[in-house]
Formats: structure tokens, C-alpha cells, sequence
């Protein structure tokens, strides 16, 4: 019997049915991308892309604003004030040293938490802000300009105090200045009030305030001798506030501003101008001013006018670099500087921690000079603060008579 062959035809191996369900897999997206059309591939990877892209950025988006709000900072920082040369203020200090001027040990009230904390910055006063006007110095915008002639003569006569008050013999700034009480051992503190005259009825409710306030009328200022003439029968001491030049290029300071690089001719025309518009005056502060106060060469032509007519000068610090100061004693100009911005933040809040500043510079140096504006938020806080301050031991007084005790000048 014939003997079967067997079947000799290998078997064929059988894939696990994993793989073959994943390359059916593979096989249906390859044949579906196969029949697409390059364009539309070629925009769906695109989105995927752009997809992915979006979502590294929103990862890294708080590192690289991190960076650049640092970089932006570095152009804005305030510069350190640099230290204080000594001067004829210095020495005249020195010897006006008397107890008036240092606190004792049982003071009135001893100082808040809140004043205790300022106290710690309150060196760093002179150089916050560096540059002021771009926030409360804004409030002067300007409306309609003053013409270019001066106040007549005699609404100059009718803004001066009277008669009686005036000893020919006195610089200006001691004939014009407001009689105050002997503040004793108590810390003084001056409240300055820029921009009067602007708007209308912020005047009025600066003048309205209790006095002694120190009014810084505009010297564009509508009726400026008028409101002088108001300010002055309500007890306040009065100042031209000058315009000057800013930094920023885009901020208009007002007519007849003082610029860089100026002739001295048209400097003293423009500062005769603004001191024309009105009468009573003890002194002028810079209205702006973070580049002109720089110019060494302008602000001399400006002081030397200054001590011509025996006035005060109030550098209002709008920038460290500010050579008013430091120049106004070298030339022995009558001079002062401020310690304090009240409302750059013009909220009630904030004024209140400036005067809170002010309360602890006053205390360790005897005195301070707060400069604000006369906005809502600033007058409203005033009025609150005053009556409580001088409650607390502190002495509200016009700015010449700080320099008056400073220097140990009678009047």
C-alpha cells in the first residue's frame, strides 16, 4: 500500500490580534492623510504648530513681563538725593540751635504706629517723587492764557497788606509775611498749596480753609491779584508759583514758562511778568520745573532776581537733581525746600499717609514743608487733619515763619 506523503507546507504564522488591530489602525490613518490634499495637510500641521506655540508662550508670559516691567522701571526710578553740601543755611543753623528746635523728652502726644513708621523713610522724602508733575501737577491745565500786561498799579496796592504792616527798611519777604504766634518748643509744619487759581473754585475752597495756609497763586492764573487781595484777609500767606520747564517735552507748564538754554534777558522779563500779575507775595516756588532746576545757568539768573527784590525762594523739589537749593545758598538767597508731596496718589487715603510723613520729618527736625494742591480728596483731608494736628502738639505755620525761627530772624 502506497504510503501517504504528508502535507510538508509550513504553517503560517498568525499575528496577535494587538498587532494586527494597531497596523489596521496605522494603515487607516496612512490611507485617510494619503487621500487628503497636500494644501489641507499642509494647514492642519500649520495649525498644530501655531497651536503648540501658544501654549509655550502662555507659560512663559509671566517671566518675560517680570522682565520687562523691570527694564521699564530702570528709566523712572527716583534718583538718590545727593547728599547736602554744606552752606550758609547750614551754618545758620548751627547757630540758631536753641531748644525750640528739639523735642522733648515729654512731648504733647507721644506719635501713632502709623507715624513712627513714616519716620523710618522719612529721608527719602526729598527724592519721592523725582518727577511730580506728571501726576497732581497736572491739575494746572492750562485754559485760557492771562494777557501779557501786567496788573495795574493800583490792584497791585489794593492785593498788598496794609500800610501799617510794612517796614520799608525789611526785604519783601519779611513785610509781606503773616504774624504768627511764637511756636515755642512745638514741631512746625507748613501745608503749601500749588496751582491756586486754575480752576476757580478749588481757589475758593482753598482759601476757605482755616489759616495759616500757604497759597501758591499761578502766576497765569485768572484775577491772580484778586485771590491774592482774598487769601490775604483770610490770614494766609501768599506765593507766586512760577512755571517752569518739565522733563517730559509733552507737558505744557503755561505761558511764559522759563526754559533751558533761554536768554537771561528773556528770563527776567518772564519772571518780572509773573511777578507783576500780582502783589503781597513773600517768595515764588517752581511750578514743574525737573529740567529748569537742573539748568545751574538759569536758576542763577532766576535767583539773582529773587534776591534783587529781597524775596524767598521755595525749591519745590520736583526732581533730585534740583540745584534751586543748593544755589539759592550760595548766592544768599532767602530759601527753603520741601520735605513732603501730599497727593501725587490723589486719594483721601494716601494724603492722609503724606501728612502722616510730614508729622514724623516735623518731629526729628523741628520742622517740614508739605507741598500739595488744591484738590477735593487733598482739601477735604485738611480740613479733617488740621484741628487734630495742632491738638497732637504740632505748630501750622506760614513758611516764613519756619525760616524766621531757622535762622533766628526777627519779625
Amino acid at each position: 500500500m502506497a504510503k501517504r506523503t504528508q502535507n510538508t507546507k509550513p504553517k503560517s504564522r498568525r499575528r496577535p490580534r494587538s498587532a494586527r488591530r494597531d497596523g489596521a489602525w496605522l494603515r487607516s490613518v496612512s490611507s485617510f492623510f494619503g487621500r487628503l490634499p497636500v494644501g489641507l495637510m499642509l494647514l492642519a500641521i500649520g495649525i498644530g504648530l501655531g497651536f503648540g506655540i501658544g501654549i509655550a508662550l502662555t507659560q512663559m508670559a509671566p517671566t518675560l513681563m517680570r522682565h520687562l516691567e523691570l527694564g521699564d522701571g530702570e528709566t523712572v526710578v527716583a534718583e538718590k538725593p545727593a547728599k547736602k553740601t554744606p552752606t550758609k543755611q547750614t551754618s545758620i543753623k548751627k547757630k540758631a540751635e536753641q531748644p525750640a528746635f528739639v523735642e522733648k523728652p515729654a512731648a504733647p502726644q507721644q506719635p501713632s504706629e502709623d507715624v513712627e513708621e513714616a519716620n523710618t523713610v522719612a529721608q527719602q522724602s526729598a527724592a519721592v517723587p523725582a518727577i511730580a508733575e506728571e501726576g497732581a501737577h497736572q491739575s494746572a491745565e492750562i485754559t485760557t492764557p492771562p494777557p501779557d500786561e501786567p496788573v495795574s498799579e493800583a490792584t497791585q496796592q489794593a492785593a498788598l497788606p496794609t500800610p501799617a504792616a510794612r517796614e520799608p527798611d525789611l526785604p519783601l519777604w519779611l513785610q509781606n509775611s503773616v504774624a504768627s504766634r511764637d511756636p515755642g518748643d512745638r514741631p512746625m509744619i507748613t501745608i503749601v498749596l500749588d496751582d491756586v487759581g486754575v480752576a476757580p473754585q478749588h481757589a475758593e475752597m482753598a482759601i476757605a480753609l482755616p489759616a495759616p495756609i500757604v497759597l501758591s497763586i499761578m502766576t497765569y492764573a485768572k484775577d491772580a491779584a484778586t485771590l491774592a487781595r482774598a487769601a490775604h484777609a483770610k490770614g494766609h500767606e501768599i506765593m507766586v508759583h512760577m512755571p517752569m520747564q518739565p522733563m517730559n517735552a509733552a507737558i505744557n507748564p503755561g505761558p511764559n514758562a522759563l526754559t533751558v538754554g533761554m536768554e537771561a534777558q528773556e528770563i527776567r522779563r518772564r519772571v518780572d511778568w509773573g511777578l507783576d500779575r500780582l502783589a503781597g507775595y513773600v517768595g515764588f516756588n517752581n511750578h514743574m520745573g525737573s529740567r529748569f532746576t537742573q539748568d545751574p545757568v538759569g536758576m542763577r539768573v532766576v535767583l539773582a532776581e529773587a534776591k534783587r527784590r529781597g524775596l524767598l525762594f521755595l525749591d519745590s523739589k520736583t526732581i533730585a537733581g534740583s540745584v534751586g537749593d543748593t544755589l539759592a545758598a550760595e548766592m544768599g538767597v532767602t530759601h527753603i525746600a520741601r520735605d513732603v508731596f501730599l497727593d501725587d496718589d490723589m486719594s483721601e487715603a494716601a494724603v492722609a499717609r503724606q501728612l502722616a510723613q510730614a508729622e514724623a520729618i516735623a518731629r526729628k527736625q523741628g520742622y517740614a514743608v508739605a507741598i500739595g494742591h488744591p484738590h477735593s480728596a487733598t482739601i477735604a483731608v485738611l480740613k479733617r487733619w488740621l484741628p487734630d494736628a495742632k491738638a497732637r502738639g504740632f505748630a501750622i505755620v506760614p513758611l516764613t515763619t519756619i525760616i524766621k525761627k531757622r535762622e533766628g530772624v526777627a519779625g
